[in-house]
């Protein structure tokens, strides 16, 4: 059945469902003006919605820090159904660079097929884009971005009682980190208010456990964008809350492990959805530089640097940049905690198996209406 966007019908069937809005009464207007994709059938887009105040030239240095979104319909306002599965896309881009327009090939895919689907921008560890941010702030935005959707309900004359959240690499470790924060908040003590309940979330090869030597290794080996140990530890530091400069390695990584969202796992997070890849190895005898000027150290002495008790095994998996141990110790979690989870791991390259694979897109919107059966009214 499909409703029209009159508030006077469409609040009081959201009343008789028994959907709350959070501050109704006070809520400002949202004002949708689709356009239609021209490439697609019924799918319509709205491009650059505020969901906060930090706007360019208002708090936002640069446009892929503001607080803005995208929304892809299944159609126009008034013709889409009520029970609509609502997904919130964060993008990835090693938490530095990146924004809301990646993959719109995919999210009108989506609203052709009836999703609706946000893609948002939040705050970056980019100087050069609006500041050295950290997790933190960054989850304060996607917690802000989920605070936004009942006025999109609301605009869009529809009911959204529950969201699935994913991202892919960086976006997939803040979504995972973000939804299971609302099972288990009081490991970041961040106070989010998860104003819209999360029924699944899903990492396209996102960091899991960003603590771990297995990660750091992965990471260092990509040594195109980071160089030495101390400009890559410098960076996680920075983004976990720490100092920029090179603190304490074992209190670094008890923050890194803090904000990994492995840590925040138990029975209560919500159904998880892993896609990850493998196409190669790095070898622990291969070495790296702590310092420029520092002696070549074999990758196994991580371990012991990071205060491992593990023994280093005599190679990494890898898709390129993330460590396969991420899928490996997620998924274990998972079945451990007794947390429903559907998973994938393709031979193909970091967050490339989507698109090279399109049968991994169906499996995807498949479970994502599996666990977004509940959005129904009753």
């Amino acid at each position: 059945m499909k409703k029209t966007a009159c508030h006077v019908v469409f609040l009081a069937a959201a009343l008789s469902a028994g959907y709350v809005f959070v501050g109704y009464a006070d809520m400002p207007p949202l004002l949708l003006s689709p356009a239609k994709i021209p490439s697609c059938t019924k799918a319509h887009v709205c491009h650059d919605l505020p969901y906060g105040g930090r706007q360019v030239g208002a708090g936002a240095a640069h446009a892929d820090v503001a607080q803005t979104y995208d929304l892809y319909l299944p159609g126009n306002v008034g013709e889409i159904e009520w029970t609509a599965p609502f997904y919130l896309f964060v993008h990835g881009g090693s938490w530095m660079h990146g924004n809301k327009s990646r993959r719109v090939a995919m999210f009108a895919e989506m609203a052709e097929q009836g999703f609706i689907v946000a893609s948002m921008n939040y705050v970056l560890c980019n100087a050069k884009r609006g500041g050295m941010h950290t997790f933190s702030e960054m989850l304060a935005d996607i917690d802000a971005m989920v605070s936004q959707i009942p006025y999109i309900a609301r605009a869009a004359g529809i009911s959204i009682p529950r969201i699935a959240i994913g991202g892919n690499s960086a976006g997939g470790h803040l979504s995972l980190l973000y939804a299971y924060d609302g099972a288990n908040p009081f490991v970041l003590g961040l106070g989010l208010r998860h104003v819209v309940p999360i029924a699944c979330v899903f990492s396209d090869c996102g960091p899991s456990d960003i603590a771990s030597p297995e990660f750091i290794v992965a990471v260092q080996d990509w040594k195109m964008r980071y160089g030495t140990f101390v400009d890559c530890f410098r960076w996680l530091c920075g983004l976990s809350g720490g100092l920029y400069g090179l603190e304490d390695v074992r209190e670094s990584v008890g923050r890194l492990a803090k904000h990994s969202p492995i840590t925040l796992l138990n029975g209560k997070c919500p159904p998880t959805i892993c896609l990850y890849g493998e196409t190669g190895s790095v070898k622990t005898s291969g070495t790296f530089k702590r310092a420029k000027d520092g002696q070549p150290e074999p990758y196994a002495t991580l371990w012991k640097l990071v205060g491992s008790k593990e023994t280093p095994p005599e190679s990494v998996g890898s898709d390129g940049i993330v460590a396969t141990q991420n899928y490996v110790t997620l998924t274990n979690g998972l079945a451990a905690a007794g947390v429903p989870f559907a998973a994938r791991l393709e031979p193909y390259t970091h967050c490339q198996i989507l698109s090279r694979k399109p049968e991994t897109r169906t499996w995807l919107y498949e479970n994502l209406r599996k666990y977004l059966k509940g959005n129904r009214a009753k």
